[in-house]
C-alpha cells in the first residue's frame, strides 16, 4: 500500500548550536522553516511559527533527537507569552525566548516569572543592549545581543552590567573567530552563529492534522465540565491526533516515559492542559487535510476492532481500538512498522500485535485485516466466536466511520 500525498506533509525546522566558552555545544535553538529548501525564516505569523516548531519538535521529531539532554531554545511572540497554552508543556528542556517585539515592562515581567515557576528558563531575544535596567530582566536567564546589530564593541561594553543583573550572555549571530575571541575575553557566557556553524534542516514525513477535528476539539475543550473520557472519545475519531498524543506522553521534554493501553489511558496521564495545549497548537500551525481511503480503513479497523472485543470479551476494547488505528501507520509513513512503534510508548500487547500479529490482539488485527478483504476464517474456538459476530459488527463499524468523515 503507497502513501496518499493528500494525506501526508513534510514537517521541519532547523537547529543551530549555542557554545559555551570552550565551545561545547550546551543548547540547539530550534528554528522555523516554511520550505525544505529554505535557509533562513520566512514569517509571515509568529504565532504559526512557534507553534510549528513546539509541535514539530515535541510530537513530531522528539526532543531526544533533537537537542538529546541539551536545552532547545524557542522563539515567543507576545500572544503565546500571554496566552496559558505553554503552560501544558510542562517541557523542562525547552527555553522561551521573549521576542524583542514584546515590551519589556512589568507586565511582561509577571509572565515570564510564571513561566520560571512552571520550570521553564526564560531568554531576552535579540535584546537591546541599552535595556539591561528594564524590569523584565529580573524574570529572564539568559539575555541574547545581536553581534550583527549591535556590533561587538557595543556588546563588550554591557556584558559586566548583564551579569550584574544575573544574566548569562549570549552572543547571537557571531559570524568571525575574530569577533568570538573578543567577546570571550569580554566574559560572554555563550556563543551563537555561523563561526561555529550554520543552522542544520531537518525534515520529516508526517499524518496531516485534520482541520475540521482540531476546531471541534478546540470547542469541546472550551467547555468547562468537559470529561476526560469526552476528549479522548473525540481525539479516538483522528489518526494524526491520535498519533501526535502518544508521542507526546512519549516526549523526553514531559517526561513520563510510561507505556499505554489506550487513548483514554494517554488522555489520563497528560491531563486536560496539556491536551489543550497540544491541539491549540496544532490548530495554530495552520495544517488542513480531509480523510482518504487510507483514513477511512484506519477509522474502520479500530472500530471493528473495538467491537469484536466487547462482543466476544476477548482482549481489551479501548486497547483493540488502538491497534486498529494505528495499523495503517507503515502506510502513512513508508516506514516499517517496528521502527514507527517503537517511537510510542505502547503496552506489549499493543506492540506486539501490530509488529508481529501475536496474542489477542494480534489474532483480532489478523483477523479483522483477512476479513476486510472478503476472506472467511475457518479454524480455533476464537476464530468461530469471531465469525458469529463479525458480519454485522463490520456493518455498524463502517457506518460509524462515514459519520466521522
Amino acid at each position: 500500500m503507497t502513501s496518499t500525498p493528500m494525506l501526508i506533509q513534510h514537517i521541519r525546522l532547523a537547529r543551530q548550536p549555542i557554545v559555551d566558552r570552550e565551545l561545547n555545544t550546551i543548547g540547539y535553538e530550534l528554528l522555523y522553516r516554511a520550505q525544505d529548501a529554505d535557509q533562513t525564516a520566512r514569517i509571515s505569523n509568529s504565532n504559526q511559527a512557534t507553534a510549528s516548531v513546539v509541535i514539530n519538535a515535541l510530537t513530531e521529531i522528539g526532543l531526544d533527537v533533537l537537542v538529546g539532554t541539551h536545552q532547545a531554545f524557542i522563539n515567543v511572540p507576545l500572544k503565546l507569552l500571554f496566552n496559558d497554552v505553554l503552560k501544558g508543556i510542562m517541557a523542562r528542556q525547552l527555553v522561551l525566548e521573549i521576542l524583542e517585539t514584546v515590551e519589556c515592562n512589568e507586565l511582561t515581567a509577571e509572565a515570564m516569572a510564571t513561566l520560571k515557576q512552571l520550570g521553564f528558563r526564560v531568554a531576552l531575544d535579540d535584546f537591546p543592549v541599552d535595556n539591561i535596567g528594564q524590569p523584565c530582566v529580573k524574570s529572564a536567564h539568559y539575555v541574547k545581543l545581536d553581534v550583527l546589530s549591535d556590533g561587538v564593541e557595543k556588546i563588550v561594553k554591557v556584558v559586566q552590567r548583564a551579569h550584574e543583573a544575573g544574566l548569562k550572555v549570549i552572543a547571537e549571530k557571531v559570524e568571525e573567530w575574530s569577533d568570538y575571541e573578543t567577546l570571550k575575553a569580554a566574559g560572554v557566557d555563550y556563543f551563537q552563529g555561523h563561526f561555529f556553524s550554520r543552522p542544520e534542516m531537518i525534515v520529516r514525513q508526517t499524518i496531516r492534522a485534520n482541520k475540521a477535528h482540531l476546531l471541534s476539539m478546540l470547542i469541546l475543550l472550551q467547555d468547562e465540565n468537559v470529561t476526560l473520557d469526552a476528549i479522548a472519545e473525540k481525539i479516538n475519531t483522528d489518526l494524526g491526533l491520535t498519533y501526535r498524543l502518544l508521542r507526546l506522553v512519549n516526549s523526553a521534554a514531559i517526561g513520563m516515559r510510561r507505556k499505554v493501553e489506550s487513548v483514554p489511558d494517554a488522555v489520563r496521564m497528560l491531563g486536560i492542559n496539556t491536551i489543550r495545549s497540544m491541539v491549540y497548537l496544532s490548530a495554530l500551525t495552520g495544517v488542513a487535510g480531509k480523510p482518504s481511503a487510507l483514513i477511512t480503513t484506519a477509522m474502520v479497523r479500530a472500530r471493528f476492532a473495538e467491537l469484536l472485543s466487547k462482543k466476544t470479551g476477548l482482549g481489551n476494547p479501548s486497547s483493540a481500538f488502538m491497534v486498529g488505528l494505528f495499523s495503517t501507520l507503515d502506510a502513512f509513513y513508508d516506514q516499517p512498522i517496528e521502527q514507527i512503534v517503537g517511537e510510542l510508548p505502547l503496552s506489549d500487547s499493543i506492540t506486539e500485535a501490530l509488529v508481529s500479529r501475536k496474542g489477542v490482539l494480534g489474532e483480532i488485527l489478523e483477523y479483522l485485516v483477512f476479513y476486510e478483504r472478503g476472506m472467511w476464517l475457518d479454524g480455533d474456538e476464537m476464530t468461530d466466536k469471531l465469525n458469529a459476530c463479525a458480519p454485522e459488527l463490520y456493518v455498524e463499524a463502517v457506518n460509524w466511520a462515514e459519520k466521522i468523515a
